[in-house]
């Protein structure tokens, strides 16, 4: 398993981090936490790779460099690496692999399944080429902001997508598991197992109907993952609802809950121009959203 955590802004962060490093662990993934800044002008770019070269001791800012510090600290403070307390965090840990990638060197006891990556540019493309370059599986961002933009990502992004929102490390939590009969939902399902499995977490399972032609599917689905969620040794409900799913999930989670469900195979630019159930659910749900692909 290979999981993408993008960070913003250090306030906003802290959730997003701390629900994806929990979601790392419990697939012990490997783990790219990447800052996307605005990219320099190619004259300041110039300027900065020769202070750099010829003036060592200088400690130079570059933009996003403070972040990946941050989230650094963050890191060690959770335990998921060890800091070398002899060596300071500075700009000379970032090593330049392409003209808008650069990586941070963690020297001292770190694990070596995680790295921190610091990217310039448009946010839409950076993250596009980090999850094709390095084949993630997961990609979770931040909950505020820009919704167009969350949009996007989820359309155009080839791996799932967890959109973190109004999350609280202080909350006892509980997986929300709507099923259906899409290739998503049966990643979802076993996303889901997983997490609960290893984090203790009980699990929801739920399908809507909404018309009599996919009763009987649905309701074998629903069965036969309340049976796999059992055997698993999860603690489980399942339940039958009626209604517009989007609505009804919408209503039916709560904040206390992590939704995890498939994404409509429908092709992304149709996706795009007439909306996807799934991406509706993570826009208007106040809780975490994961939407499996």
């Amino acid at each position: 398993m290979n999981i993408l955590i993008a960070i913003g802004g250090k306030e906003y962060s802290k959730p997003t981090l701390d629900l994806g490093m929990k979601i790392a662990n419990a697939f012990e993934a490997t783990t790219t936490i990447a800052y996307v800044g605005k990219r320099i002008s190619q004259f300041s770019e110039k300027d900065v790779s020769v202070v750099h070269q010829n003036l060592d001791n200088r400690e130079l800012y570059r933009p996003g460099v403070r972040t990946l510090e941050w989230a650094y600290d963050f890191l060690e403070s959770k335990k998921y690496i060890k800091k070398d307390k002899s060596i300071a965090f500075n700009d000379h840990l970032l090593i330049d692999e392409e003209n808008s990638r650069m990586r941070v060197l963690l020297k001292g006891n770190h694990s070596n399944k995680i790295d921190l990556i610091l990217r310039t540019g448009e946010i839409i493309d950076q993250l596009r080429s980090e999850v094709e370059t390095s084949n993630h599986d997961i990609t979770i961002i931040g909950g505020g902001g820009n919704k167009g933009m969350h949009h996007k990502l989820v359309q155009f992004i080839d791996s799932s997508v967890m959109v973190v929102k109004n999350y609280s490390v202080n909350k006892q939590y509980k997986i929300l598991l709507p099923v259906n009969n899409s290739t998503g939902s049966n990643k979802a399902i076993q996303i889901a197992e997983k997490f609960a499995k290893s984090k203790k977490l009980p699990v929801e399972i739920i399908t809507v109907l909404e018309n009599k032609s996919s009763d009987k599917k649905l309701r074998t689905i629903l069965k036969k993952t309340e049976q796999r969620f059992t055997t698993a040794g999860i603690k489980n409900t399942a339940t039958i609802l009626e209604g517009n799913p989007v609505e009804t999930v919408v209503k039916y989670a709560k904040d206390d809950s992590l939704v995890m469900l498939g994404v409509s195979p429908k092709n992304p630019f149709l996706k795009y121009f007439f909306g996807s159930k799934p991406i509706s659910i993570a826009q208007q749900c106040n809780c975490p959203v994961l939407i499996a692909k």
